[in-house]
């Protein structure tokens, strides 16, 4: 998935996606009901065929993608998610349309600024790596750089020593 984009209903998280990718998995349990029941569905099976012909996606099954570990679980297309959420509840389907709207067709400058946040905080994670490598090579080198300087100061004030005499 692309960023993940926290939201909160009624006090449960709910992760959509940058692209409005719901997290289906994650926002079921709020309900007691989990993706695969309703998958199962013979309506929802009608759906996913319907729409994957209107989108012209060839197969249903990229309108759902399953994913393991961090943020894992059952995503559901921007389109499918309202169907979900629609099975899950009326209010958070009304919810959930207007928070994937906003996401996809919302406030251009709130996308932009986030997506600048993202790639901010990528390139400081980026110089952070470099800046870790930079200072574990300065432990190495400063105790040379120390004892050169210590020696050239030695050096000078030796000569300065001279040319006062």
């Amino acid at each position: 998935m692309s960023n993940i984009v926290p939201f909160d209903y009624e006090g449960h998280p709910v992760q959509l996606s940058a692209d409005g990718w719901l997290n289906a998995t994650a926002i079921s349990k709020k309900f007691g009901k989990r993706p695969s029941h309703w998958l199962a569905l013979p309506t929802t099976s009608e759906y996913l065929e319907a729409l994957a012909k209107r989108l012209c996606v060839g197969s249903s099954d990229t309108l759902i993608r399953r994913k393991m570990g961090r943020n894992g679980g059952v995503w559901l297309h921007p389109k499918l998610a309202v169907a979900f959420a629609r099975w899950l509840s009326a209010d958070f389907s009304v919810w959930c349309d207007l928070q994937i709207d906003a996401l996809l067709h919302g406030d251009v400058d709130v996308r932009k600024r986030f997506d600048s946040a993202c790639l901010a905080l990528e390139r400081g994670q980026q110089l952070a790596s470099l800046s870790g490598k930079e200072l574990s090579g300065w432990r190495w080198a400063k105790p040379g750089l120390e004892h050169n300087v210590d020696y050239w100061r030695e050096q000078l004030q030796l000569t300065l020593a001279l040319d006062a005499a």
